[in-house]
């Protein structure tokens, strides 16, 4: 389920604007706009974050965790 909660936040003036003008542009709304934002950011840390730890180990390691990886990929058809 995907619930919303009410927030009150303080943005400067230049992302205020580009908000207000993609929200026109795209007709959708404020929230909307942030708000996919907000998911894009948080995948792109989730991708840095997972990219780190796999700068931690050794080639070996990283190719045996991407085994698994390739026979899911050949399950959900890339």
């Amino acid at each position: 389920m995907n619930t919303k909660t009410a927030v009150s936040v303080t943005l400067n003036q230049a992302n205020i604007q580009f908000v207000e003008k993609i929200a026109k542009k795209e007709k959708k709304s404020r929230s909307e706009i942030i708000d996919y934002a907000l998911e894009v950011y948080r995948k792109f840390r989730l991708r840095n974050d997972v990219i780190a730890g796999f700068k931690d180990q050794t080639e070996e390691d990283v190719l045996d965790a991407m085994s698994d990886f390739r026979d899911y990929f050949n399950l959900v058809g890339r």
